[in-house]
């Protein structure tokens, strides 16, 4: 009731003033005070930056002055990357209350992990005096980037290559396998780019895994889907593998921008075997390893492929080359319009069954009895006959 009657006499009160004409005409604001500064903010910052230590950490440094002591600096900084949620980290500095101060963070990424060459963080500070006033600077961006090359960049459609060795023609021939992997992709399966993608060529694997954190030896190239980025190793004596790599990667990217959703993600061997029909025919160690495997009835699963493949070498091998067989088998047996179909179906975030079911008409298991009738006859049938 005393809330109704302190409402009633507020109503009156407004009636009473437009009839007075004391109350204007402009449209009510309602401020919420409780976070407002109790004075006039005297906070000015003097110096913010950000410095890259490439790969392992990126250090930010700020300098604030106020007539009344600071008592408070927090950092703000995101990650410009492709996601459905946006992160905000935010940290509480130390330092010593003063009318000047100065206070820094080391993001160290060797707890975090890395960020890929050329990523943009977006950073700014909240500045509290002991007063409650509050300052909250402008937003400002800090390109996280390797700096040990001088990279020269080349660039056509949705592609940009960087390199720092090599020659113009030999950059120029791989932007010209990165396109024409893409036009083939895209013929045959119904997939291509929607966004940009920036592809770093580093000239040996030691350099390359230099840009890395925690990088397993073996590593040829890496596609940071989410970055839209691609690093790798090619040089002039390793073209050829370097070109299959590059496709590959790059199929990867493809996947990535066809099927992202929040929900699930595709399967490792549909993942996987898209990038190695993209690379071309399959080479003959796999093709071996396929065939021996066809043979002596050890085969893995579609269902057990669709998580991340085995660490041992020799079985993750025999994965990549039964999942090139089980693409290359849906693709000539259904063509590109249904592959178009399921990639759409997983980009709704459907499960690996219901997504198969929808557009072949049967599950993982059943595309593996499919599957095997058809590798039989291309690689053993086929191999005896010759």
């Amino acid at each position: 009731m005393f809330k109704k009657a302190i409402l009633l006499i507020s109503i009156l009160i407004v009636i009473l003033g437009f009839m007075s004409g004391m109350v204007s005409s402009y449209p009510l604001e309602v401020v919420d005070y409780r976070d407002a500064p109790s004075e006039i903010s005297s906070i000015s910052v003097i110096t913010s930056k950000a410095t890259p230590q490439f790969p392992e950490a990126l250090v930010f440094e700020v300098q604030a002055g106020s007539d009344v002591p600071i008592v408070d600096v927090r950092l703000h900084f995101s990650v410009e990357c492709d996601s459905f949620v946006k992160v905000v980290t935010e940290e509480k500095l130390n330092f010593t209350s003063s009318t000047k101060v100065s206070a820094s963070y080391v993001w160290d990424m060797r707890y975090t992990g890395s960020l890929p060459t050329g990523t943009i963080v977006d950073y700014w500070w909240t500045i509290t005096d002991s007063t409650g006033g509050k300052l909250t600077t402008e937003h400002q961006k800090v390109y996280f980037s390797d700096t040990r090359y001088s990279w020269k960049s080349m660039q056509q459609d949705k592609i940009t290559l960087y390199w720092y060795s090599g020659s113009d023609a030999f950059a120029q021939r791989l932007l010209n396998t990165a396109i024409q992997g893409l036009s083939d992709l895209e013929a045959s399966t119904g997939a291509s780019l929607s966004r940009q993608v920036s592809i770093y060529v580093y000239s040996n694997t030691s350099d390359m895994l230099g840009a890395m954190l925690f990088a397993q030896e073996w590593t040829g190239g890496v596609a940071f889907t989410s970055y839209s980025t691609i690093i790798i190793g090619i040089n002039d004596f390793n073209i050829a593998w370097g070109e299959r790599a590059l496709v590959h990667e790059l199929t990867h990217m493809v996947n990535y921008q066809m099927t992202s959703n929040p929900y699930n993600h595709i399967p490792v061997w549909l993942d996987e075997g898209l990038a190695m029909y993209a690379e071309g025919p399959l080479e003959s160690s796999f093709k071996e390893i396929l065939v021996s495997a066809l043979a002596s009835d050890k085969l893995f699963s579609v269902r057990s492929m669709s998580s991340p493949f085995s660490t041992d070498s020799n079985l993750a091998r025999q994965e990549y080359a039964q999942s090139y067989s089980i693409v290359d088998f849906l693709i000539s047996q259904y063509g590109s319009t249904k592959m178009t179909a399921l990639l759409a179906a997983f980009r709704q975030g459907s499960t690996y069954d219901d997504a198969m079911q929808a557009v072949y008409g049967f599950d993982m298991d059943g595309l593996y009895q499919a599957w095997l009738a058809f590798a039989e006859q291309k690689y053993i049938t086929l191999s005896q006959a010759g």
